[in-house]
């Protein structure tokens, strides 16, 4: 999300090398966590489903299709999204799935944050 708030390109290794790390993240939620759960800890959703969807928002909202081709884990969405009310998840992750979106940060915040930044993405 950083690159998108800052208006940043990101380079196509850095891009290659986070898509694998969230790909390997997601086969791990999968398979370690939900396995074959309704939710992660059980049968009703939990504050580890919410803490959950809403990380994965984050690369949905910089563009990334994180569901896509996964079906167990695009249903657990859904399950998720149906047990807090769409309306509330919605409004819950509009700023995220906006930001793509938006232009990016006024540039004396840019200058200032840009040196922690990119601290934490190299």
């Amino acid at each position: 999300m950083f690159p998108v708030f800052l208006g940043e390109p990101v380079s196509p290794e850095m891009l290659a090398t986070t898509l694998a790390e969230l790909d390997v993240t997601l086969q791990l939620l999968e398979d370690k966590f939900l396995q074959n759960k309704a939710f992660l800890i059980g049968p009703h959703v939990s504050l580890a489903d919410l803490v959950a969807i809403t990380e994965l928002m984050h690369p949905v909202g910089a563009g990334c299709q994180v569901f896509e081709g996964r079906p167990k884990l695009a249903a657990w969405c859904r399950r998720v999204e149906a047990a807090v009310g769409e309306d509330l998840f919605r409004e819950a992750h509009e700023v995220i799935l906006k930001a793509k979106d938006s232009p990016p940060a006024d540039p004396t915040i840019k200058q200032k944050l840009m040196p922690a930044v990119l601290a934490m993405i190299r």
